[in-house]
């Protein structure tokens, strides 16, 4: 079974998953074997980036992952799937091909006990999340007993994750002849003065885990030319926010935050998401850190979890991998985590299926 482990790791590092890959190579990868195991298929949400639910039974608990990946990126010293002290290297061995792979061999073995189970697989969980929404309408998610969203958590039982408030901020200025600044109006200068001030935004809300707002300057762009006044620059900047912080509530106080400084400006939302706060005294957040013999964790990056926790209060988050390798050079993942998350997958599969019996 291990072995068979590592291979099907390996096989799906290799398959190409990020924003600009065709997601059907990666989705029939793990469709066949579904169909192998005799579990049900069934497609939702868009067709270009198509979610899978995979049903054995009913009553089962949901294990939630996604198959899609940023790109590759460069600096790596270590090639795609590349294994090398009990690690598997590669884009998204992380977060989350590792954990998936769990979750498709506990799916294996609990089918062959014959207990209920349910596969829930994006393709968009990097970008626009739209498979997450059509799969929290599904019956299944919605009177699931537990939705684990395997997310990288070191093996930890994670109750709570920041939210996100994506924001375009525009200046704009006068045109003017670079060698007589005087005559215009320097639009990256404007830019500056708000990007300075937006940085010493604290936000008046602090969680004792998840710490405070945090804010990262994405991107930045103005000018044509160098011999010429900009007369217009926009920046996208990347805020994440701790519960009980709504979008609202942090958006508000931001723009009255960036109006002091008395600079024209524009603001736009390009991305909104609640952060997510599960009661981790719980009975499925116990029984699942009972079964892992694991302690509690809080995730700073959002996950689908967010949509999820939206038609079900039975969320927790839990699956191999370090949260910090997400997105990085050099990403990896334990082999033997990833079969400690298969294994606790199918403990906590059968102690509430237990549980549901008695």
């Amino acid at each position: 079974m291990k072995r068979q482990m590592v291979d099907m790791l390996a096989e799906l590092v290799k398959i190409a998953s990020d924003p600009f890959s065709d997601k059907q190579e990666v989705l029939d990868y793990v469709q066949s074997f579904t169909d192998q195991i005799h579990m049900r298929n069934t497609l939702f949400g868009e067709a270009a980036a198509p979610a899978l639910l995979a049903e054995y039974g009913q009553g089962g608990i949901v294990l939630s992952g996604h198959l899609d990946t940023p790109p590759i990126g460069d600096y790596w010293s270590f090639s795609q799937s590349q294994l090398a002290g009990g690690r598997m290297y590669g884009r998204g061995a992380a977060d989350m091909n590792g954990t998936v792979i769990a979750m498709l061999q506990a799916a294996q073995d609990l089918v062959a006990r014959k207990i209920p189970v349910v596969l829930a697989l994006t393709t968009d969980e990097e970008t626009t999340m739209q498979g997450a929404t059509a799969l929290a309408k599904t019956l299944p998610l919605r009177r699931a007993k537990a939705i684990v969203v395997g997310e990288p958590t070191g093996l930890r039982v994670a109750y709570a994750e920041k939210g996100v408030l994506d924001l375009a901020i525009e200046t704009r200025g006068k045109a003017a002849h670079g060698a007589m600044p005087h005559l215009g109006e320097n639009a990256i200068s404007k830019m500056m003065r708000i990007l300075r001030g937006l940085e010493s935004f604290k936000g008046r809300i602090a969680h004792p885990e998840l710490g405070m707002v945090t804010i990262n300057i994405g991107t930045f762009s103005g000018g044509s030319r160098l011999n010429v006044v900009p007369n217009k620059c926009t920046a996208e900047v990347d805020i994440r926010f701790p519960p009980p912080y709504s979008p609202d509530q942090l958006y508000r106080e931001i723009e009255d935050h960036l109006r002091r400084i008395k600079t024209p400006f524009t603001l736009r939302r390009i991305l909104t998401m609640p952060a997510v706060q599960i009661d981790p005294a719980s009975e499925h957040v116990r029984v699942l850190k009972e079964v892992a013999s694991t302690e509690t964790a809080v995730l700073v990056h959002a996950s689908e979890a967010v949509h999820y926790t939206q038609v079900n209060p039975r969320v927790v988050i839990f699956g191999a991998g370090e949260e910090e390798l997400s997105h990085q050079a050099n990403e990896y993942v334990k082999i033997e985590a990833v079969a400690r998350a298969s294994e606790v997958y199918k403990k906590y599969a059968l102690r509430l299926s237990s549980a549901r019996a008695g």
